[in-house]
């Protein structure tokens, strides 16, 4: 299955530039003052990212205990959000909201907007105000149930808050973090670039049906480099609408990576482990539905991923074979390409 090459594949590897690849990430090291601001549970997050913005930025360690988060902390430019440790350290999320279709804006726990150089580590963010869990299977093999993903919350339709939300920003990074029960999106970055995700345990949303939720989301961003991240029991892994030049390697994931709605291409896959669960609803890479969507973009390589569907097939993942995702909605969703590539090599790391 995985490398019938059903479809012609128009690009070469000659069309590649993966040396924007070698950019992901954060472009440079980070000029934050040593300024330190310690504070403890009962203390303003918010107040405290104030102090350290005025004096030019710094980093707010957070004392061990439980934050009662009730309304957005907005961080500001040259401010690291620092745990001390992210298991005794909880972020304790109170926060409601509505679903986009309502008219009513966005919510989100951790909001970046128009900043640079914003850290966010060691540290637990969970949402606590709901009287029940998210509604997903603990067994791998648990059978598949239609709730899960394709019908309304409907016990609380106040859940839709975003964990973390990244927007037009530059230089920023989640680094060993614990994103737990988001009430929809755990990680949202849109219209943003050098941004770098490493070392994230993500598990769960209660918000993950029909209906643009539940993502681990880049929209309409560049250099983003997601890696060493466990990501679990959310709706997708999705990169879309105008993203070019994200890395996403060395990943353990229990969901499928989606090219979901006009990516603009360019997007590298490598390296991951991708295991599919019987009560999930996709294969390990997909596109949108055709109805709805736009096709991925051109050049989105898949490269020496360990993939297993539910069904037991191994999916695109013959070592030192190169795919592509198609950029037509009809036919296979990936192809194999027929690239003569060296032993060692990878795409990510290779720099010419």
């Amino acid at each position: 299955m995985s490398d019938n090459k059903s479809n012609k594949i128009t690009y070469s590897f000659n069309h590649l530039n993966y040396r924007h690849w070698a950019k992901a990430g954060i472009s440079k090291e980070s000029t934050i003052s040593k300024e330190i601001v310690v504070i403890k549970p009962n203390d303003s997050i918010q107040k405290a990212v104030g102090i350290l913005s005025k004096a030019g930025g710094g980093i707010l360690v957070l004392e061990p205990g439980e934050y009662i988060l009730r309304n957005t902390i907005r961080l500001e430019s040259n401010v690291i959000l620092r745990g001390c440790n992210k298991d005794s350290v909880l972020l304790s999320v109170k926060i409601h909201g509505f679903h986009y279709s309502t008219g009513q804006p966005r919510q989100s726990a951790l909001l970046i907007e128009n900043k640079h150089w914003v850290g966010i580590e060691n540290l637990t963010i969970k949402y606590t105000d709901a009287a029940f869990e998210p509604l997903d299977k603990d067994s791998m093999t648990a059978s598949w149930d239609k709730a899960v993903f394709h019908q309304p919350e409907l016990r609380d339709t106040s859940l839709f808050v975003e964990h973390i939300w990244i927007d037009h920003s530059k230089n920023c990074w989640i680094k060993n973090c614990n994103l737990l029960w988001a009430g929809s999106d755990p990680i949202r970055i849109t219209n943003s670039k050098h941004i770098t995700c490493c070392h994230n345990y993500i598990d769960r949303s209660y918000n993950k049906n029909d209906g643009g939720m539940g993502y681990y989301n880049i929209i309409n961003s560049k250099y983003v480099h997601v890696t060493n991240e466990t990501i679990r029991r959310i709706r997708h892994f999705t990169i879309q609408k105008g993203s070019k030049y994200n890395v996403v390697n060395n990943n353990y994931l229990e969901v499928d990576i989606n090219f979901h709605d006009g990516d603009n291409g360019f997007n590298l896959i490598e390296g991951n482990t991708i295991r599919i669960p019987e009560w999930h609803s996709w294969h390990c890479f997909q596109h949108g539905d055709p109805n709805q969507h736009k096709p991925p973009g051109k050049m989105n390589v898949l490269f020496n991923n360990d993939t297993l569907h539910k069904n037991k097939t191994r999916e695109y993942c013959e070592k030192g074979k190169a795919y592509l995702m198609n950029t037509s909605m009809n036919g296979k969703s990936v192809l194999l390409t027929d690239w003569k590539l060296p032993d060692n090599f990878s795409f990510y790391h290779h720099k010419n």
